[in-house]
């Protein structure tokens, strides 16, 4: 009984001194943060940019460039935005060239904070009197810490001529 007496007491002791190591203070860690931190592109304020593109319009074919400003405000992961934009094109089939413009808003919803997919609703004005109302769908992409690169597509409809047509673009934007 010895044996088993001694085999108690050590165990007994052991628990206690195990015990008394685990029972110290307590780790005192940071709070977490309350706030929402942005990681990732900003996608919030001004951008300006240079697009090209192409565009039918009645069998027509032109080829154009333009200068771009707009602005965006997000909310979560869905975006709002406008723009508007300078030009010009170059008629294909003729050679005539002249100026264009035209403004949009679009929302979108942010999928990553690198890619946003947008609808696009704006008008379009040409040195010719044209006009054309557009209903358009997009795609930009993040490319750098102020780029993006977007590719839309445009139907141009609903013109004072009774003219239609179809606007394929790219544009490069710098976000600031």
């Amino acid at each position: 009984m010895t044996k088993l007496k001694s085999i108690l007491t050590l165990s007994a002791t052991t628990l206690l001194m195990v015990g008394s190591a685990l029972a110290g203070d307590a780790i005192d860690y940071p709070p977490l943060p309350t706030e929402y931190v942005q990681v990732g592109f900003d996608w919030e304020g001004f951008y300006a940019g240079v697009g090209i593109g192409g565009a039918n319009i009645n069998g027509d074919t032109m080829a154009q460039l333009d200068a771009i400003v707009g602005v965006n405000v997000t909310q979560d992961d869905f975006l709002i935005g406008a723009e508007i934009w300078l030009g010009g094109y170059r008629d294909q089939g003729s050679g005539a060239m002249g100026g264009s413009g035209g403004i949009e808003a679009r929302a979108g919803y942010l999928f990553t904070q690198d890619v946003l997919a947008y609808a696009g609703i704006g008008r379009h004005f040409y040195d010719t009197g044209d006009q054309y109302t557009s209903i358009g769908l997009g795609t930009e992409f993040v490319v750098s810490d102020q780029v993006t690169l977007d590719f839309e597509y445009k139907y141009l409809g609903w013109s004072d001529t009774g003219n239609t047509g179809h606007s394929f673009g790219a544009s490069a934007l710098w976000h600031f």
